[in-house]
């Protein structure tokens, strides 16, 4: 046989080329996904540890302040801690701040992988001679200045979750900061960033993913949303209310 006949009968011929293209393509649109999913998962776990550790240390927080969670602090704002005059907004009473010294002092604690934004307090916003802290994370101001003793589900009742990767907000007030945030077109909670659901830590301090469909299949969110303390133990001047659910 001739060498020129040999050398093109061990090659591959144009069909045999775009057949195995054809199969690479395949597997890569199979199996990208599958990696992306394992990659969002690994940042969802990462999320729910930091969640974790903040259950953590607001456990200690609270067991150090007489049972009672952690206070709001707003220049016009009243809170239950003073429901005669408003506490003010400074970087040490961020509620975030209040418990750091319970926890891991890092502010990687403060950042969900997944959150595409981490939009900081005005406060901790890098400019004008101001730290950068960049943070994914929101209080419940049901929470706010509540003692211990009140909450009846400690296990099922949201203390901390996931904000928009818009928001600056501290705070989300239930129920109407469940709903979508006028002029934004999307709630303050980022309820669809995991697998469309949310990392959360409850009072009790454990933390876990909860769906969204889970979370609003009551119109006022409970019994994960606090709403029926927010009602037993109202806030003053706060409007919470949500035509959903209204007060």
């Amino acid at each position: 046989m001739p060498i020129n006949r040999r050398l093109h009968a061990a090659g591959f011929t144009l069909i045999e080329l775009l057949v195995v293209i054809a199969i690479i393509a395949i597997l890569a649109a199979i199996l990208f996904p599958v990696f992306a999913q394992a990659r969002e998962k690994a940042r969802q776990t990462t999320c729910n540890s930091n969640m974790r550790q903040m259950g953590m240390a607001l456990a200690m927080y609270i067991e150090d302040y007489d049972e009672t969670c952690f206070f709001f602090g707003h220049n016009s704002q009243l809170s239950r801690a003073n429901s005669a005059a408003p506490l003010g907004a400074t970087r040490e009473n961020r509620w975030w701040n209040q418990i750091r010294p319970y926890g891991n002092s890092g502010g990687g604690l403060l950042i969900c992988p997944s959150d595409t934004g981490r939009t900081p307090h005005a406060l901790e916003d890098g400019q004008a001679g101001r730290p950068l802290v960049p943070r994914s994370y929101v209080a419940n101001r049901m929470a706010e200045s509540l003692g211990l003793a009140a909450v009846e589900a400690p296990a099922e009742t949201i203390v901390i979750t996931e904000k928009g990767a818009r928001f600056d907000d501290s705070w989300f007030e239930p129920p109407k900061n469940l709903y979508d945030k006028a002029g934004y077109g999307e709630p303050v909670l980022a309820l669809t960033r995991h697998s469309v659901g949310v990392n959360a830590t409850f009072f009790d301090g454990h933390a876990k993913w909860m769906g969204r469909g889970t979370l609003l299949s009551n119109p006022c969110g409970e019994p994960w949303s606090g709403v029926d303390l927010m009602r037993r133990y109202p806030i003053p001047g706060a409007a919470p209310w949500h035509a959903n659910c209204p007060g």
